[in-house]
């Protein structure tokens, strides 16, 4: 029997200007002592670089969520750089936590499952960290909760409905900028290379982060990043991956960054320092090195060869994706 829908309570903590110290309003307190060590160590990996400061706050608000392969647990929220009165500064994040019964069927779907959360924990926290006397905004956020249903069957529909509907030409179009000059062939291949060896591995922790193009659409941003992890998941059925999932921005172009490695500071740390993100980020916007790994792999050349038929839906290049790379 499918689980009620959850009431999630949403919560927050961290540092605004208009407070001397922390803040916080959380009754699970071992969700906020996580996420608090974890942001206190990105903090000290990033006072490394000299420019550390500037880095910090150019970064934009991040929506982010945890997700795991195998949990049955996920965490998503807002997560924006701030400092206390004194400039210390230290973000201020919003949040939730829910249950999941089925993690290996909702990692795919987790991006439309949470779009509620992040949809009311954005409008509750915008302004907060500008505010001369957020108190009142403060109160309203934690005393705020907000429906979800991780496990819907709509979620699921919704996607499918898209890849039936969707073309790779229609893809191509929504992705379409300059900060990502590559085709949605290239794409596919690419991400099917890279991840082949994680499920020949075995291995349950990948250093690395992918970061995947968004349409410039807002309302489509959900679709597509359920997407890519609806061709992400079966990699990750070997082992216990805890998936960070971040919606940021690269020169402006949406983008979703996939970090393996859960509340590791080094995948936030390489958002916001450009050289750490140039050690920790696989960016999807060169991909000439396709084509020479192609080699003489016949599977390969004819799931290249279909991707070029523009009319092809979306779901038979995910069926050809599962079938080139399984």
């Amino acid at each position: 029997m499918m689980r009620a829908p959850q009431q999630v309570r949403l919560a927050y903590f961290g540092k605004v200007p208009a407070r001397g110290d922390f803040i916080k309003a959380c009754d699970n307190h071992a969700l906020v002592q996580l996420l608090d060590d974890w942001l206190a160590q990105v903090m000290s990996a990033l006072t490394v670089e000299p420019r550390w400061k500037l880095n910090y706050d150019a970064l934009p608000p991040l929506r982010f969520a945890f997700v795991g392969t195998r949990s049955r647990r996920a965490i998503a929220g807002r997560l924006e750089a701030s400092n206390d009165q004194s400039h210390r500064r230290f973000p201020f994040m919003a949040m939730g936590a829910l249950e999941v019964d089925d993690a290996e069927a909702f990692v795919a779907c987790s991006p439309l499952a949470l779009a509620p959360l992040w949809q009311r924990v954005e409008q509750l926290s915008q302004g907060i960290v500008a505010s001369a006397e957020p108190g009142p905004a403060l109160l309203a956020l934690a005393g705020n909760v907000v429906e979800v249903e991780p496990a819907a069957p709509c979620h699921a529909a919704r996607l499918a409905a898209f890849l039936q509907a969707q073309t790779v030409q229609g893809l191509q179009a929504m992705l379409a900028s300059p900060a990502f000059p590559v085709t949605v062939r290239e794409l596919l291949l690419g991400l099917g290379l890279l991840l082949r060896p994680v499920r020949q591995s075995g291995l349950p922790r990948l250093e690395k982060s992918l970061v995947l193009p968004l349409p410039q659409d807002a309302q489509l941003r959900e679709l597509v990043a359920s997407f890519w992890l609806h061709l992400i998941a079966p990699f990750l059925r070997q082992a216990d991956f805890e998936l960070a999932l971040f919606f940021s921005h690269l020169d402006e172009a949406p983008v979703l960054v996939i970090g393996f490695c859960g509340a590791d500071p080094h995948g936030l740390r390489a958002l916001i320092d450009p050289q750490a993100g140039g050690e920790r980020l696989i960016i999807f916007d060169q991909l000439d090195w396709v084509e020479q790994q192609m080699g003489h792999d016949a599977a390969l050349s004819r799931f290249s060869a279909c991707l070029q038929q523009e009319q092809l839906s979306l779901r038979s290049a995910c069926a050809m994706f599962a079938d080139t790379f399984a």
